[in-house]
């Protein structure tokens, strides 16, 4: 307690100042960096982004990034982060995101280590709420993937809990088939402190629901190679039987990816169930939907794959991670990696980029509208299937 309360007074006046600043700059990016608490030797970060113009109380969103529970170093955890609709619905709706941080393996930590981190920075802010416009009587909680584990189960934590969104999640961890569900494996939950029967219960959601429990948002791949799509169904199920409302909305061949940019069909689905949800659950006045459509469309217009390609567009080199793919004229290129250099063939056909390598495997890429970034569609490698590997022109 007495290290919590120190970590406030530290960074009090930093805040102030930057709540004076976001007075006098109206349109300044409101995004915040800083610690929320200390624990076990580390800082815990917290992210938070506030809506540029708040005239009422807002309504907070508390985001548990994912990662496997992998990351961390003997020096620090891995960073907060929010995930990417706050960035239309933060200032559409008016709502507070706050990214949470949390140890993991790295840290040579365990899940009920990193529910304390999310307890500590969950109570942080809703004790500075007022510096930040904040309505603690409206709260909600989410997460992806390895991070909807943990918010699911801290959304059952706090009575003011109206809403919960969880996407590509893992919410039993009981009733696991690692076959279906290869996350999280027996090596991970040995690790992360969840190696009996008895602590996995403990972290699952499902088995600790609260009573009248958070109307529910849960978003899945029917392709999810890592958590299986069948977790959200009998999860929302779960909730029911409680008297919660749930819903799931399913994808078509998409694979543990429901929040990302790079799917804009699928992200723009997304937004909009959260935006409807936000709107039906802390009562959000005045706000129509057809809006946040229209400004997605716009944001996402360049994100979907072009039918023009042409030779001249996707001459040069395009980089992703340790790979760059230089494409050169009269259908021919050369695929880098580290100091290891192969030659390709490729052939564009209609909407796509067939290249073929020197052991004839073959790849198929789309160009993007923005002309600057191409995916590569996998299709044929079992985990990664139906994942798009993003590429950037150099």
């Amino acid at each position: 307690m007495n290290l919590q309360t120190n970590s406030v007074r530290a960074i009090k006046p930093i805040l102030t100042i930057i709540a004076c600043f976001f007075v006098i700059n109206s349109t300044a990016q409101k995004t915040i960096d800083t610690i929320a608490t200390k624990a076990g030797g580390y800082d815990i970060p917290i992210k938070i982004q506030l809506p540029k113009k708040s005239i009422e109380k807002s309504p907070i969103f508390f985001f548990v990034h994912g990662g496997g529970w992998n990351g961390g170093t003997q020096n620090e955890v891995p960073p907060a982060t929010i995930s990417g609709d706050a960035n239309f619905l933060v200032n559409e709706l008016g709502i507070i995101y706050v990214g949470l941080a949390y140890r993991c393996k790295g840290n040579n930590a365990t899940f009920a280590d990193a529910i304390n981190d999310l307890e500590s920075s969950v109570k942080w802010f809703l004790d500075n709420a007022d510096r930040f416009n904040a309505d603690t009587s409206r709260i909600g909680f989410g997460g992806a993937s390895a991070g909807s584990t943990l918010s699911a189960v801290m959304a059952q934590k706090y009575p003011n809990c109206m809403v919960y969104i969880g996407s590509e999640g893992m919410y039993n961890l009981v009733d696991h088939d690692e076959k279906e569900s290869p996350f999280p494996s027996a090596e991970a939950r040995k690790i992360y402190g969840l190696d009996t029967t008895e602590k996995s219960k403990m972290a699952s959601a499902f088995y600790n629901l609260k009573e009248n429990p958070p109307a529910s948002l849960l978003l899945h791949g029917k392709e999810d190679r890592l958590c299986h799509y069948t977790q959200s169904i009998k999860f929302a199920e779960k909730i029911k039987e409680a008297g919660g409302k749930a819903k799931v909305v399913l994808y078509d061949d998409i694979n543990h990816t429901c929040l990302s940019a790079a799917y804009p069909d699928v992200f723009k689905k997304s937004v909009l169930e959260i935006a409807t949800l936000f709107i039906s659950e802390f009562k959000i006045k005045n706000k129509n939907i057809e809006t946040i459509q229209i400004a997605l469309d716009k944001q996402l217009e360049n994100q979907y794959p072009t039918k023009d390609i042409t030779e001249s567009k996707i001459i040069g080199s395009w980089k992703f991670n340790n790979e760059d793919l230089v494409f050169k004229p009269n259908g021919k290129g050369e695929q880098k990696n580290n100091n290891n250099v192969k030659e390709f063939n490729y052939t564009i056909e209609n909407d796509s980029i067939k290249i073929i390598t020197e052991n004839q495997k073959e790849r198929l890429f789309f160009l993007r509208k923005n002309n600057s970034s191409m995916f590569e569609l996998i299709t044929d490698n079992k985990e990664n299937k139906y994942r798009r590997l993003n590429y950037i022109k150099q």
